[in-house]
């Protein structure tokens, strides 16, 4: 048994994780290539690998993913290629006589909230479709921030509406930058947190993706009305300032989006304070928080009376993200420690789920970088304010279908796809977290898989169905796939769940904490 997974994967390499460089027109002609694998979703006998490494018949079931766990809820998503089957989730306290829930029915793309759950409490779940099952895993709610439940608010980031001009950038050609649905992403990621009964959603940055001024007068005419009654607020993004290929940049912002006269700007909502922060500079894909904001942010703070703040702006200013991030963040950390009030900061740009701290400056209070509503997972995020602290989640578009599709898009090495949902989707921790009272909690997985040829892990797939199931996912290399054994709420019972598998299947099986491929934030 090993752990695996380094922490130097080099996030990924530089390329990875480069936000708004645009590609000349020899490098745009790549696209051409991948042109044929990256359009549609591969069906079984097209893809060559993890698609058709069963017949035709069988059911497999693959991508399963825990994507969110709340104090009372927790939501699963899986994919069975080809086989339209129900969606049912076999679930308990303990590990047998678990009780089962249908959700859906004839869908390939599997989307199943558990509610009514109990906060710190571990639960058993097994997904199930046409009597195939995947593993027999394990998590632990959250616990319930302490007091009141004051009100929620969506957060939606890095939409990127092109209007048919994209800017082109190498998100599009190699991970999975789904531009032609950028309008029917955001407009479902509203309609999802609206049936969340959020209280407001702010949006921190990267509403276009070139600032022209067609992309501008959709998001106003076409988009941000299907808000309807819900307040919102915006920071601008990098991609919201271009002027290079003719956008209309930060003016485009004020006028189209923000209706307001300044960039940057702050709000009392429900007695909390929103500090919406401008890190951009126009042309210049990293971020900046110039000296008359820093100087406004503490003036701001201090006359607020301490009450509950929290900061957003577009480029990531704590971990290793700051190295594309905001160049002077040590200054605007500094600007915020003296303030206790500050319960968090926000922001997006590097399209993937993650969260830091930093406590020798601002102690536990959690920088939260959101994903992408544009590229994988394609997802959004609920805040629940408490009278003591908030409980973060983060949600896959119910558009399971898109999701999965800037999935396949990734073409980066012969592993993409797994290393970039490492990057992209990160750990349970960083979709899910408390804070409360100065205390951060997050929940852990710890996964046993088996990774081998096609042929072999569908074997092996095959087999673990006659006993306690199993799951099939990418794996590093792009000749391999992954069979997923268990996932497991505590190390200590992955490695019992080890020998177990060890004795049943005869296969040396890795532990691997889920998410992630840099250093964890706890």
């Amino acid at each position: 048994m090993k752990l695996k997974r380094k922490a130097d994967k080099r996030m990924l390499s530089a390329l990875i994780i480069v936000r708004g460089i645009r590609l000349s027109a020899r490098e745009t002609k790549k696209k051409a290539l991948f042109s044929a694998h990256t359009d549609h979703i591969p069906t079984r006998g097209a893809s060559g690998g993890l698609y058709d490494a069963l017949p035709d018949s069988k059911t497999i079931i693959i991508n399963e993913e825990l994507c969110t766990v709340g104090s009372d809820h927790a939501l699963i998503t899986w994919f069975t290629p080809g086989q339209k089957a129900d969606t049912s989730v076999y679930m308990g306290r303990g590990p047998v006589n678990l009780s089962k829930d249908t959700f859906q029915l004839d869908t390939e793309y599997h989307y199943a909230e558990l509610s009514g759950l109990e906060p710190s409490t571990r639960y058993w779940y097994q997904v199930e479709s046409n009597g195939a099952r995947g593993s027999l895993n394990a998590f632990i709610t959250l616990p319930r921030p302490e007091g009141k439940r004051l009100f929620s608010f969506a957060l939606l980031s890095d939409a990127h509406l092109t209007c048919g001009d994209p800017y082109g950038d190498i998100n599009e050609i190699y991970l999975g930058k789904l531009n032609e649905y950028s309008a029917d992403l955001l407009i479902q990621c509203i309609l999802d947190s609206k049936k969340r009964n959020v209280d407001l959603a702010v949006i921190p940055g990267d509403l276009t993706d070139s600032a022209s001024r067609l992309q501008y007068q959709m998001l106003r005419d076409q988009l941000l009305p299907r808000f309807g009654n819900t307040p919102y607020l915006l920071c601008p993004g990098n991609h919201d300032k271009f002027t290079k290929t003719g956008g209309l940049g930060e003016r485009g912002f004020l006028e189209y989006a923000a209706n307001r006269e300044k960039s940057y700007t702050s709000a009392v909502f429900r007695d909390c304070l929103f500090l919406l922060v401008d890190s951009c500079r126009q042309d210049d894909n990293l971020g900046y928080v110039d000296r008359e904001q820093i100087q406004w942010i503490e003036s701001t703070l201090k006359g607020s009376g301490g009450i509950p703040s929290y900061l957003f702006l577009h480029h990531p200013c704590n971990g290793f993200d700051v190295w594309f991030g905001v160049k002077n963040y040590r200054e605007l950390q500094k600007a915020i420690r003296p303030f206790a009030g500050v319960q968090g900061i926000f922001c997006g740009h590097m399209h993937r789920s993650k969260v830091t701290t930093n406590d020798f400056i601002t102690g536990s209070r959690p920088y939260v970088v959101v994903p992408a509503t544009v590229q994988f997972p394609c997802a959004y995020a609920v805040v629940r304010v408490h009278e003591r602290g908030f409980e973060y989640n983060t949600y896959k578009v119910s558009r399971l279908d898109l999701s999965e599709m800037s999935r396949e898009r990734v073409v980066f090495r012969s592993g993409g796809r797994a290393i970039y949902t490492w990057y992209s989707f990160g750990s349970i921790g960083d979709r899910s977290f408390s804070y409360s009272s100065g205390r951060l909690y997050g929940p852990k997985q710890y996964e046993l898989s088996f990774t081998s040829s096609h042929a072999r892990a569908a074997g092996l797939y095959d087999w673990a169905q006659s006993f306690d199931g199993a799951s099939l996912a990418y794996a590093e290399s792009g000749n391999m796939s992954r069979v997923i054994l268990g996932r497991y709420e505590s190390f200590f019972s992955a490695v019992s769940a080890y020998r177990e598998k060890l004795l049943r299947y005869g296969v040396r099986a890795v532990i691997t904490k889920d998410g992630g491929i840099d250093r964890p934030w706890r």
